[in-house]
C-alpha cells in the first residue's frame, strides 16, 4: 500500500466509483467499488457470493470464503466463542499480557512498538482464546510470518504453507488430546468439520485474529500520538471507548478491502455492468471516508458517531471478532500510555513505512522514545507484572 492511498480513493469515488482493475491473484475481470452506499449494498447482496465458482486452492475454504447454508451453520458454532460475555473473561489475561509486554522494554527508553507490542499482544490473546498453552505456541513473529507468506506471497511459498499447516495440525492434535472450554474443542466435539476443514478453520482464526489487530493497534497508537488533546480526553474518561474505537476504525480501516465477492449472475452496481463470474472488490477504507456519509471524513473526531462504518464488514460476513478487537484495543492503549505517558514517535510521521500485505494497512515499524521507567505497572487484578 502507498503511504497515503486516500486521495486516490477520493478520486475514484468521484470519477469512477465502480472501476475495472487488474488483480494478479484472481483470473477474469475484477471491479473495485469505492462509494459507501454501493459498498454497503454489495456487502449484503446475496447475488455476490464469497465462495469462488472454481476454487484454485486445494485446501478447504475458511469461514469468510463460504456461502450459506454452510457459512451460517459454521458461523453459529464459531460465534459462541466471540460473544461479549466470553470475550470479557479474557480481560484480566489480556491486561497481564499487555503489562508484561510493556515491562519488557519500559526500562530502555526506546522500542519498536510493532515488533515488541502490537505483534505480541494479539497473537497471545488469540492463542488464549483457542486454549493453546504457551508451551505449544510458536513465537508471535513466526506465526505472523508463516501466515503472511502462506496467504499472500506470489508465487505461493509451498514450503512455508506446509510449515503453517504442520503448526496448525500440531495445535489441533493437542486440542484433541487436551480438550477444554475453548473454540477448537467445541468444533471438534460438534463433528461438523472434517480434519482438513478443522485445520483450515483454526489457521483462519489465528491469521484473521491477529493480523487485523496488529495493523489497527499500530495505526491507533500513531493517530493518538498525533492528537494529544483527543488522547487525553479518551484516557481521562471524557470520551466513550466504544465510540472512540469506532471512529478510529472508520478513519483507518485495517482491512482496506473485503474478501473477494463473485457475481452469481449479471448485475448492475452503480452504472457498471458486472457479468456473472466477475470478481468484485469492496473497498471498506474508501467507503469509510465517503464525504456523503461522513462529514469532514479525513479528520479524527473521537466524539463522532461512526457506528455505520464498514471497517468490520456488514451483513452475513460481519466480523465475528469485533468485541475481541475492541477489548484488546482499549486495554493495550490504556496500558501503554499510562505506563509511558511521554511516549513520542522517534521518526517523522511522514517516514512511516506502511503496509504489510496487499489488503491491509498499518505501520511496519513504530519506533518510539520515552523516559525509561523501572516501576512496574499493576495489572487489572491488582498484581504487579514482573518483567
Amino acid at each position: 500500500m502507498t503511504a497515503d492511498p486516500y486521495p486516490g480513493y477520493a478520486w475514484l469515488r468521484e470519477h469512477d466509483p465502480v472501476c475495472p482493475v487488474d488483480d494478479p491473484h484472481v483470473p477474469g475481470r475484477t471491479w473495485l467499488v469505492t462509494r459507501y452506499d454501493d459498498v454497503r449494498a454489495c456487502l449484503a447482496d446475496r447475488r455476490l457470493g464469497s465462495g469462488a465458482p472454481v476454487n484454485p486452492d486445494p485446501h478447504p475454504p475458511g469461514l469468510s470464503n463460504l456461502d450459506d447454508p454452510q457459512h451460517a451453520g459454521l458461523r453459529r458454532l464459531v460465534a459462541a466463542a466471540f460473544t461479549p460475555a466470553v470475550v470479557s473473561r479474557l480481560r484480566d489475561r489480556t491486561a497481564r499480557t499487555c503489562a508484561h509486554a510493556v515491562e519488557s522494554f519500559a526500562g530502555r527508553g526506546r522500542a519498536d512498538l510493532v515488533a515488541e507490542y502490537t505483534r505480541e499482544v494479539p497473537v497471545a490473546v488469540v492463542h488464549d482464546l483457542l486454549g493453546i498453552p504457551e508451551a505449544e505456541r510458536a513465537p508471535a513473529a513466526d506465526v505472523l510470518d508463516m501466515w503472511y507468506r502462506a496467504k499472500f506471497q506470489q508465487p505461493r511459498d509451498e514450503a512455508k504453507l506446509s510449515e503453517v499447516l504442520g503448526y496448525v495440525r500440531r495445535l489441533v492434535a493437542y486440542k484433541r488430546s487436551h480438550p477444554g472450554d475453548d473454540l477448537p474443542t467445541r468444533l471438534i466435539e460438534s463433528g461438523a468439520l472434517t480434519g482438513d476443514e478443522l485445520e483450515v478453520m483454526v489457521m483462519t482464526l489465528i491469521g484473521a485474529g491477529h493480523i487485523t489487530t496488529i495493523q489497527f493497534l499500530g495505526t491507533t497508537i500513531l493517530r493518538l500520538l498525533g492528537h494529544p488533546d483527543q488522547r487525553a480526553a479518551l484516557l481521562d474518561g471524557d470520551v466513550d471507548w466504544s465510540q472512540a474505537i469506532n471512529e478510529l476504525l472508520r478513519l483507518d480501516s485495517p482491512d482496506h478491502v473485503a474478501e473477494y465477492r463473485y457475481a452469481g449472475e449479471d448485475l448492475t452496481i452503480a452504472d457498471a455492468r458486472v457479468s456473472e463470474g466477475d470478481v468484485v472488490l469492496l473497498s471498506l477504507a474508501a467507503a469509510n471516508r465517503d464525504p456523503n456519509k461522513f462529514p469532514d471524513p479525513d479528520a479524527l473526531d473521537l466524539t463522532r458517531d461512526a457506528r455505520p462504518h464498514l471497517a468490520l464488514g456488514h451483513g452475513a460476513h460481519t466480523c465475528l471478532g469485533s468485541h475481541l478487537l475492541k477489548l484488546q484495543t482499549e486495554i493495550a492503549i490504556t496500558t501503554l500510555f499510562e505506563r509511558l505517558p511521554d511516549l513520542a514517535l522517534d521518526i517523522p510521521s511522514g517516514d512511516i513505512d506502511w503496509g504489510y500485505a496487499p489488503t491491509f494497512r498499518g505501520p511496519k515499524a513504530l519506533p518510539v522514545t520515552f523516559t525509561p521507567s523501572l516501576a512496574p505497572l499493576p495489572t487489572a487484578d491488582g498484581r504487579v507484572c514482573a518483567s
